[in-house]
């Protein structure tokens, strides 16, 4: 009885937990959430699949060896889906991190078919086992126990789990530390778990453990929305400012772009703020493409966007300015809308020996970024 307390107790503190973890990625007003981007909806399908697992090992637990038809009817569906759907969260963190970590939704092709094909075999398995008792089997006595195949989908799962280390191999440089091992937490705790409660039936850990995930996975995705742009989805002012303070507090060499979209007002006035807000997006998307996996892209207010190179060398600073100049070209060319993208930049290298502060280094940025602008237009701003 004891036992059976402490797992309710264990379970439903994890769908509390889950139902904040919902509620600080979703609701605007409260926590300020993004629009659902495929990440977030992949995580979101995450808690989906993990409340259904909670629920099910719930109602599983309570009602073993309770007797009534009913009942045996009920159990059967009940660990039919708990089987069918055990795979499903970590088929979620897997394409959850190839995306996080990778920022591109073709990297997900390559794993669509096999996942496709692995879930598919579990869930018709699943389904069979009602008769067969392949997976589990539920007896006379409404009394659960494993299936003759159980140690196979157990290996499976734990197969599928070393899998989910996948994504991050190498990827360490291609997020922040925080991000990146918040995503190592799931599958290293989550195998441990995994294969403690294989080996000992009537252990809850992998799903309290997938749940810590979920929470710790919530409060990056708040600091990351705090800092987000919402109609570009690039990085707003304040996390520019939080990075370039923290880049000269570490006096790191790093180099930063500024850069102004000509003729924006007169895309407004003419075409209508819908287009402007369109131009504005096209741009986003250009500097996230020329942009290192490590630089900080940033609306910096209005028609303006900055670039903060971390590491950078003269070299690479004005390498990436040909590369924006030619992809803003390029997109010119591909495009049918009314008007033309151009920017005018300023930029520079940060010196210890010039630049005393944040703020005159971003004024000169700023004044260099103007004079561009003039020289473009003829002293016509």
């Amino acid at each position: 009885m004891m036992e059976t307390m402490l797992r309710t107790q264990i379970l439903l503190l994890c769908l509390l937990l889950l139902g904040f973890c919902y509620a600080a990625t979703t609701w605007k007003p409260l926590f300020g959430g993004s629009g659902a981007t495929l990440s977030l909806r992949l995580y979101h399908l995450f808690i989906l699949f993990t409340t259904i697992m909670l629920v099910t090992d719930l109602l599983g637990w309570l009602f073993d060896g309770v007797e009534g038809r009913f009942v045996h009817g009920l159990l059967l569906a009940i660990h039919t889906i708990y089987y069918a759907v055990h795979s499903l969260p970590t088929i979620c963190y897997i394409l959850y991190a190839e995306l996080l970590l990778y920022q591109n939704p073709q990297r997900l092709r390559r794993w669509k078919l096999p996942l496709m094909a692995l879930s598919s075999l579990l869930a018709l398995g699943s389904i069979a086992s009602g008769i067969t008792g392949w997976f589990f089997s539920v007896d006379a006595q409404n009394v659960y126990s494993r299936g003759t195949w159980f140690i196979g989908y157990a290996v499976v799962q734990l197969l599928l789990l070393g899998a989910s280390l996948i994504p991050l191999i190498g990827a360490a440089r291609k997020s922040t530390a925080r991000t990146y091992w918040t995503l190592v937490f799931f599958p290293v705790i989550a195998f441990a778990g995994g294969l403690l409660q294989s080996l000992v039936y009537g252990l809850v850990l992998i799903w309290p453990v997938t749940t810590v995930f979920l929470v710790a996975a919530a409060l990056n995705i708040q600091k990351n929305q705090i800092g987000i742009d919402h109609l570009t989805g690039i990085s707003n002012r304040l996390w520019f400012d939080e990075m370039l303070g923290h880049s000269f507090h570490q006096q790191q060499r790093f180099g930063c772009i500024l850069m102004d979209l000509d003729g924006f007002k007169q895309i407004n006035d003419t075409l209508g703020h819908d287009a402007g807000d369109l131009a504005l997006q096209e741009m986003a998307r250009i500097l996230r493409r020329v942009a290192g996996p490590k630089d900080t892209v940033a609306r910096y207010g209005g028609d303006e966007f900055a670039i903060l190179m971390h590491e950078a060398s003269e070299y690479h600073l004005q390498e990436l300015v040909s590369r924006i100049e030619l992809e803003v070209a390029m997109s010119n060319q591909a495009s049918k809308r009314g008007y033309l993208l151009s920017v005018s930049m300023g930029y520079a290298l940060y010196d210890s020996t010039h630049f005393s502060d944040a703020m005159t280094f971003m004024a000169h940025i700023d004044a260099s970024m103007y004079a561009h602008k003039r020289s473009k237009l003829g002293n016509r701003l």
